[in-house]
């Protein structure tokens, strides 16, 4: 069981709420257990939905971007449970497993152009180094992105590193809520 029960989904009465746990199962990102925890509390799912939803699923930057950035997070930090996760829609526009494989290496690697890899030293710097994001990371990034884009990218980050600080704690597993889908599942973990 997790630390933090899983609220009842079957009690949610309100539809806005029983809305954010059916979008959890159809597009992988968060899944449904995270989602179950923050409905203890409707107004952190309200909450933690409508950011996701306007910073991650849409918004002014490229949502496959995005995808790598919260991957990169997820496998640089070691949450297991976010790793294991992959947006539907970014798998949609080409995302793959072999442009996981090669996250942390991201520099080095042929397998990214050079708008990805500003985005990734810039969730990288966000996540372990910020007061070393220099003017040469910034002329990097503005290179490939806009002032809004760029702004739109480090709030996700902020976003998404928090919670993969926070889910670990939780001890959540994956398909243990709405075990309808195996969306948004990488390979490894549907089979599980």
């Amino acid at each position: 069981m997790p630390r933090i029960s899983y609220y009842p989904v079957e009690k949610l009465d309100d539809p806005e709420l029983r809305g954010y746990m059916e979008r959890a199962a159809r597009f992988g990102t968060p899944r449904p257990e995270s989602q179950a925890v923050r409905a203890h509390v409707p107004a952190v799912l309200r909450s933690f939905s409508r950011n996701w939803q306007l910073s991650f699923r849409q918004g002014v930057m490229d949502h496959a971007i995005k995808e790598l950035c919260r991957l990169y997070v997820s496998k640089s930090v070691e949450c297991d449970y976010c790793g294991n996760q992959r947006s539907v829609s970014a798998r949609e526009q080409g995302v793959g497993e072999a442009d996981v494989d090669e996250l942390l290496e991201f520099e080095s690697s042929d397998r990214y152009e050079e708008r990805q890899k500003a985005a990734l030293a810039y969730a990288s710097a966000l996540v372990w180094a910020p007061h070393e994001a220099d003017e040469a990371l910034w002329d990097r990034l503005r290179a490939h992105f806009t002032d809004d884009q760029i702004l739109e990218l480090g709030y996700f980050v902020g976003l998404t590193f928090g919670q993969q600080r926070w889910i670990p704690t939780l001890d959540i597993g994956h398909r243990e809520v709405l075990d309808r889908t195996r969306a948004g599942l990488a390979p490894d973990a549907a089979r599980a």
